[in-house]
């Protein structure tokens, strides 16, 4: 299975653009922190592909994400996170060994939780900016696969940012800047609360639901 995903990949580049701008203004350690947030929004998408396609260890994934909130609370250095990849590397799937859709936003999840770990160990603002300029592509090739393979263009870029799921993930970036706004220094009760924010309930930005 092969995804077409050139204009996508256009879009994601000024999206991320767009964040580079909007993020700029927040320390590093609070860049890194919007990018575990989005690391975080995309979990249920791997951990539903993991149980379907009998794959990999979603616990070290998930261990992999609790680590980067526990520095969110600051109870957590990032010196130690090389270990971190290298657990994350064993977890990336292969797009060409399988024949399904959810191998995609599986892989999108891997990517983001990678650079999620790498903002924490080595800020860059590029890097914030492009994890949640990721989560958009994912949103935007899951809807032209689902929805809109007929489109193509402007029709398609429209179809895609008017969509529910796309306008609902802006809300949510713009949500997460703002609590990093107001968020003075790492604390565990703002982990609790982007946290909570991020898991959506466990459901992702795709509308994938692990309690369903």
């Amino acid at each position: 299975m092969t995804v077409n995903t050139q204009a996508i990949l256009l879009d994601s580049r000024a999206n991320a653009r767009q964040l580079s701008h909007r993020l700029k203004t927040l320390k590093p350690w609070q860049q890194a922190t919007f990018a575990i947030a989005m690391a975080e929004r995309g979990w249920p998408n791997f951990a539903l592909f993991a149980d379907i396609a009998e794959f990999g260890e979603p616990d070290e994934v998930r261990h992999c994400l609790n680590m980067l909130w526990d520095y969110v609370a600051g109870h957590q250095s990032a010196k130690n996170f090389e270990r971190l990849l290298e657990r994350l590397d064993e977890q990336t799937p292969d797009v060409d060994q399988y024949d399904m859709y959810g191998v995609y936003p599986a892989l999108d999840a891997i990517v983001a939780i990678t650079s999620a770990i790498q903002c924490a160990m080595e800020p860059s603002l590029e890097e914030a900016a492009s994890t949640g300029a990721l989560t958009l592509a994912t949103i935007g090739r899951f809807i032209r696969f689902h929805e809109a393979e007929e489109l193509s263009g402007t029709e398609l870029a429209q179809y895609i940012e008017d969509h529910e799921l796309f306008e609902a993930q802006q809300a949510f970036i713009s949500d997460v800047i703002d609590h990093l706004e107001k968020a003075p220094a790492q604390k565990p009760e703002l982990k609790k609360t982007l946290k909570a924010l991020a898991s959506n309930d466990n459901t992702s930005h795709l509308g994938i639901s692990l309690d369903s």
